[in-house]
């Protein structure tokens, strides 16, 4: 999990979301990724482009469910 205190601009972390696949009841964990431009240690905020989308802040309670390493390969097909 990553804290506030660790972030540097430019670092990538990864966000995992349970969600249903299409209309059946089979779920899956889809991995994104969430790129820091900046922190603001006084506001307790993180300027953040998850998933490739423009830059929006991120509350510190958000940034505490962020994952430092993806718990998935890159190199597995």
């Amino acid at each position: 999990m990553a804290t506030l205190k660790n972030l540097q601009p430019g670092q990538v972390l990864y966000t995992e979301v349970r969600r249903r696949r299409g209309h059946t009841a089979l779920r899956e964990t889809a991995t994104f990724r969430v790129t820091v431009v900046s922190v603001d240690m006084e506001a307790r905020r993180v300027l953040a482009s998850w998933n490739g989308n423009p830059p929006k802040s991120f509350r510190e309670t958000d940034v505490k469910r962020w994952l430092v390493k993806p718990r998935w390969r890159e190199d597995t097909p």
